[in-house]
């Protein structure tokens, strides 16, 4: 099987807080180690967790991905337990200036015998892939309707993964390509240059008709042909493309491309004649993130589908021996654990040394789960029905990080009072949940850990609620009760890399979901 890659998770974001006010009792150093267990001075004790399936749908679902962030693209359509998953992307590309032309000071491109256009590609640069990237899928383009304004003209909206513009239904180009075929070395322009880790897709039949009559604008102010005179005219000729994968196909993995790389490109291969020598070029239009001198940013999106109704899925909210937790956009588990509630034994006043979520994956000794991995990290927050929908969830208090305070509870619109750590965001080495490989004798599995040591500590000592938790595999994420999408939170997750299914509190397969707080009495 093709080497899977890990395309780059997120990019950097700076994020304000305030302090958060001490306690009597100091928290800052607690759970940086496992204490050992003695029985005599130091014990240790397994909570039952009770946990349910969640999905997110379209309007719960945060995820908001930035034009300069890797996108994906291809169909898994063989997956038993979680379904079939659909990646497009749509994107502009435009010309480097405007009035534009082809070509430099002293070329002859067109009207001359012998010159202008030979061919054009659609480019993507591409960073990796997640899945059975053995299996070939057919990548097809088509345009996007000129008549679709959104999408024309909002160049500057971030959209979310279910977006979808018009499209024309005529495939401009296609290629059927596998993970090995796009990484290798190719040449390019009758041999005389070579790219690699690219996907090309060659624009032939109607697609070869639509390059070339692009190629053929000018630059002038008025006419029925100057698309290349200003910005605004040109979206009008050339609008954006679709570029997804078959859905006849057998596509089994999921490809990351990135839309601001100079390998992402709308590339034409023309002749042309410089002081009297014919000679081939090639010249590209590209997605440009952010306005230009001349031009405004260029539009695009990432649609992505999940069909659990495919799988295995448990129904939501249903007990069930395992639930499934897909990276976004996908699935997440509801958790209670009603022996942390005020009353119960296990939640009398003591010295909380560790408390942490272990959290495994079940194995179903399929093939697929070789293919399919794991998400990398989980990520764990808090249920307040308090709130309205989707204000909902708030972040665990104190764990996130311990060298900084915040306040979950702070929602202001003030900027100093958005509640996360800042700089690093969150502090994993404290908080844990980074996937960790684990052997039980039969299979391998994995198995994460998610330290909640000082939040436990304060609901036994200080009666903080005992909230409801929501445990998910997030590629970024926002609350909006912090000023919303301002605040947009990178994790440390590819978009839509990793599946697991995990133990429930009731799983009797030896992966159960459990709480282990390892304590002193007071």
């Amino acid at each position: 099987m093709q080497k899977r890659f890990l395309p780059t998770a997120f990019l950097a974001a700076s994020l304000l807080v305030i302090g958060y006010s001490c306690t009597k009792f100091d928290t800052t150093s607690q759970g940086a180690d496992l204490v050992t267990v003695d029985n005599i001075n130091t014990f240790a004790d397994t909570l039952d967790v009770i946990a349910t399936q969640g999905i997110f749908t379209n309007v719960d679902d945060s995820t908001i991905l930035s034009k300069t962030e890797n996108h994906v693209i291809g169909n898994i359509t063989n997956d038993p337990q979680f379904g079939n998953t659909e990646a497009a992307i749509y994107v502009q590309f435009k010309p480097t200036f405007y009035p534009f032309y082809f070509g430099s000071v002293g070329d002859t491109v067109k009207n001359l015998a012998g010159t202008g256009f030979d061919s054009a590609f659609i480019c993507l640069s591409y960073r990796g892939a997640w899945g059975d990237t053995s299996i070939s899928q057919v990548f097809e383009v088509r345009a996007i309707a000129n008549a679709d304004n959104d999408f024309r003209d909002k160049t500057d909206t971030l959209r979310r993964l279910n977006y979808q513009p018009s499209v024309v239904t005529t495939i401009l180009g296609s290629a059927t390509l596998k993970s090995q075929d796009i990484i290798s070395k190719k040449k390019i322009v009758y041999g005389k240059d070579s790219v690699e880790n690219q996907i090309r897709i060659p624009l032939t039949g109607a697609g070869a008709i639509f390059a070339a009559s692009l190629f053929l604008q000018d630059s002038t102010a008025t006419g029925s042909n100057n698309g290349f005179y200003k910005d605004s005219i040109f979206k009008t000729k050339s609008n954006g493309f679709e570029i997804k994968v078959s859905g006849t196909g057998n596509g089994n993995a999921l490809f990351y491309v990135n839309l601001a790389d100079a390998k992402t490109r709308l590339e034409f291969q023309y002749f042309k004649k410089k002081n009297g020598i014919k000679d081939t070029a090639i010249q590209s239009f590209q997605m440009y993130p952010q306005k230009t001198a001349s031009a405004l940013a260029s539009s695009s999106a990432n649609y992505i589908k999940r069909t659990h109704s495919l799988g295995t899925i448990p129904t939501v909210g249903a007990p069930t021996n395992d639930v499934y937790i897909q990276t976004a956009p996908g699935t997440f588990a509801n958790i209670k654990i009603p022996e942390l509630n005020a009353g119960s034994p296990k939640a009398t006043n003591r010295i909380v040394h560790r408390a942490y979520l272990i959290v495994e994956q079940n194995p179903s000794g399929a093939p697929t789960d070789n293919h399919f991995t794991p998400p990398p990290y989980l990520y764990l927050d808090l249920k307040d029905t308090s709130l309205a929908i989707p204000q909902r969830y708030k972040p665990v208090y104190f764990d996130l990080s311990n060298q900084v305070g915040y306040n979950p509870d702070a929602t202001g619109i003030n900027p100093l009072y958005h509640p996360f750590p800042a700089v690093n965001n969150i502090d994993l080495n404290n908080f844990g949940g980074a996937a960790l490989k684990r052997f039980d004798g039969a299979n391998t599995f994995y198995r994460y850990e998610i330290n909640i040591t000082r939040y436990v500590q304060h609901i036994v000592t200080n009666g903080y609620k005992n909230y409801d938790l929501r445990l998910y595999a997030p590629f970024n994420y926002f609350y909006p009760q912090y000023e919303g999408a301002k605040y947009v939170i990178p994790f440390f997750n590819p978009l839509a890399f990793g599946r697991v299914r995990v133990g429930t509190g009731t799983n009797t397969n030896n992966h159960k979901m459990r709480l282990v707080i390892v304590y002193s009495k007071v």
